[in-house]
């Protein structure tokens, strides 16, 4: 897999990006923009007003999301190749909603939201802006009212294409500790979202009586 180099003559620029690389999970190093690069190994980062020194080549930081978690799935969609680009996330329902995202078989992250609406906004953007082969989101069953209305609004909102399942999430809040700093609901996403489900289907709703 090509590696990312971060290549820029300007000390704000490279503050900039480095500061943004290591809010993500992807390794990199610095190289000077008058050295040798390697088009096939290297992923150049650098800024909007030195891409013209790459032959177009490089990535300007000014063009990638800032939320870190999408930004690293825009980066490595560049480093991935087109089949790799699978996209993978598992919800955990409820209160607290724990939320996990794969790409390509790498977490992006994890987080823990209180809304349902807000969990299927950000479903949405991540779905818009990382390019992905596939979309596939697995919601536990444990809270039902929470669960069907984050796969309505994700069959509603989400492509056509994408992969919504409903899946049995019983025993998902026991087992070891997990990651360090992963709450309860984010370590019972991530069982979620590696257990096969059912894919989910609107039950048709009750029609009203006219008059």
């Amino acid at each position: 897999m090509r590696t990312i180099k971060v290549a820029t003559d300007d000390a704000n620029a490279y503050y900039n990006i480095v500061s943004r690389l290591k809010r993500t999970h992807l390794r990199f190093s610095s190289t000077s923009p008058g050295q040798p690069l390697d088009p096939a190994r290297d992923l150049v980062l650098t800024s909007k007003e030195e891409m013209s020194a790459f032959g177009g080549k490089a990535v300007a930081i000014e063009e990638l999301n800032e939320d870190p978690l999408i930004m690293e799935g825009q980066l490595l969609s560049r480093l991935l190749d087109e089949s790799r680009r699978n996209l993978l996330i598992g919800v955990d329902p409820g209160s607290r909603i724990g939320v996990v995202m794969f790409y390509g078989g790498r977490e992006l992250g994890a987080l823990t939201a209180s809304s349902v609406d807000g969990v299927v906004d950000l479903l949405v953007v991540v779905a818009s802006e990382v390019p992905h082969s596939s979309l596939s989101v697995k919601i536990g069953d444990g809270e039902p009212r929470s669960s069907l209305r984050l796969a309505r609004l994700s069959r509603e909102r989400l492509s056509p294409s994408a992969s919504i399942e409903i899946v049995d999430e019983s025993g998902t809040s026991a087992g070891k500790r997990g990651k360090i700093g992963a709450t309860r609901d984010e370590r019972a996403a991530v069982r979620i979202a590696f257990r096969k489900g059912v894919q989910f289907s609107d039950p048709e709703r009750p029609r009203r009586n006219p008059g």
